[in-house]
């Protein structure tokens, strides 16, 4: 599974999306778009944190604007 299609599974998982729904994670998806609060940016870091073996500082939290962006720190972190 690539890290895109496990990121969007997490951010699935977090925000309760449904499984028949998650095509609407996209990588150009903002946390806005997903109607992701502060605390489930949180948590959904946390989540892949711990699925990809990998630490997010907070800086890196913080220039995350898309999901791919989330995506492309995890690919050159872990």
């Amino acid at each position: 599974m690539e890290t895109f299609e496990k990121l969007q599974l997490i951010i699935a998982d977090v925000l309760g999306i449904r499984a028949d729904a998650i095509s609407i994670i996209t990588p150009e998806s903002t946390p806005r778009d997903l109607e992701a609060n502060s605390i489930d940016m949180i948590d959904i870091v946390g989540e892949a944190e711990q699925t990809f073996q990998v630490e997010v500082p907070d800086e890196a939290l913080e220039a995350f604007e898309t999901v791919g962006d989330m995506v492309a720190y995890l690919d050159a972190h872990s």
